[in-house]
């Protein structure tokens, strides 16, 4: 399954990221993770009184974030930087039986649009014997929710990959209730040589813009 997304190649001789990219490209285990928190008691709030899934809202609005940060739209491929003009994410689903199962959720851009074509992916993948369900290439973030416990951060497993693209890695842990406040515990994980921790600034910044959007 390929992507609709469009993607242009970077130059890198001349890119202000070259020296940088360079740099990083050497090493083995390129990635750094970022273990932080997000205030979205409004999108929570509106969720609720919506009827909409709590964990494909805060999904959805940490893609619609991404979608505007260049620095999340890059990846690398057969040696060159390329940048996607889109992004969808791919989650861990939980079937039945309680494997998990990577599956592709295509970006809309209303919340409600999303959640509700968001449930229906999941009802077919919790029945689905398949690891993998949906498109699974580089135009993704990948994302996974841990939901059962107190949250800190977490390490993402990958291999050890020169060619590895460099798909952002964000785990979102259990909601903590303080006070009137909803707070979502977020882990975001990085290659170094595609961004840096300003870019996850950049990123939290505009999370935190779009969950305004939703405030009463």
């Amino acid at each position: 399954m390929q992507t609709s997304y469009s993607k242009e190649i970077i130059p890198i001789a001349g890119w202000e990221r070259e020296e940088t990219f360079n740099f990083f490209s050497t090493f083995s285990q390129p990635y750094f993770n970022v273990h932080t928190e997000v205030d979205i008691t409004p999108l929570y709030r509106y969720s609720k009184r919506h009827g909409l899934s709590i964990s494909l809202a805060y999904m959805h609005a940490t893609v619609q974030a991404a979608r505007k940060q260049e620095n999340f739209l890059l990846r690398i491929e057969h040696g060159q930087v390329v940048r996607y003009s889109g992004l969808d994410l791919s989650t861990t689903i939980l079937r039945e039986n309680n494997q998990i199962a990577f599956t592709h959720f295509p970006y809309l851009d209303e919340l409600e649009d999303f959640c509700t074509a968001g449930a229906a992916i999941i009802a077919e993948v919790k029945q689905s014997k398949k690891l993998f369900n949906g498109y699974q290439g580089n135009a993704l973030l990948h994302m996974t929710t841990l939901p059962w416990f107190k949250f800190k951060g977490m390490e993402h497993a990958f291999s050890i990959n020169p060619e590895d693209p460099g798909v952002p890695k964000i785990g979102y842990g259990k909601l903590e209730m303080r006070g009137e406040q909803v707070i979502l515990p977020i882990s975001i994980g990085l290659h170094h040589a595609l961004a840096d921790g300003y870019h996850i600034h950049l990123l939290l910044q505009e999370l935190e813009a779009v969950v305004q959007r939703y405030t009463l």
